[in-house]
């Protein structure tokens, strides 16, 4: 997965694994993007997908659930948080139609990996709240 011949469990989430997908996306389309975008647009839009993957990795490893639905919700978020940069940055013409949609749908899709995985998380902890009541 990550190369070294150790996984770490996050890594066999395909929600990480499409964060990575999209991180490959970003940096390559951000190469292309003019000099005066690099500190603005390319450093916001980089630290947010960044911090998706991040975010999923450190909330996978926490023992409580409201810790990993935290750390979720902050990917979630990050995200979010990547729309603006990405319309931006097309509205600027430093993004394709093609780039642009492209991005939106990888945001779309890891948005809804995040909220399944987030009430996966809220569902098990439920089920497991309810058979120690009984």
């Amino acid at each position: 997965m990550g190369g070294g011949g150790v996984t770490f469990d996050f890594e066999n989430l395909k929600v990480y694994q499409l964060a990575l997908d999209f991180a490959d996306f970003v940096f390559d389309v951000c190469k292309k993007m003019a000099f005066d975008y690099r500190s603005s647009i390319v450093d916001q839009l980089q630290r947010a997908i960044v911090s998706i993957a991040n975010n999923i990795a450190e909330g996978s490893g926490k023992v409580s659930y409201r810790e990993k639905i935290k750390y979720f919700s902050y990917a979630l978020d990050s995200a979010k948080e990547c729309i603006p940069s990405l319309t931006i940055a097309w509205r600027q013409k430093q993004l394709t139609d093609e780039e642009n949609d492209k991005g939106r749908q990888y945001c779309d899709s890891i948005c809804k990996m995040l909220v399944k995985l987030i009430q996966f998380v809220e569902n098990k902890e439920l089920s497991k709240t309810t058979r120690e009541a009984l």
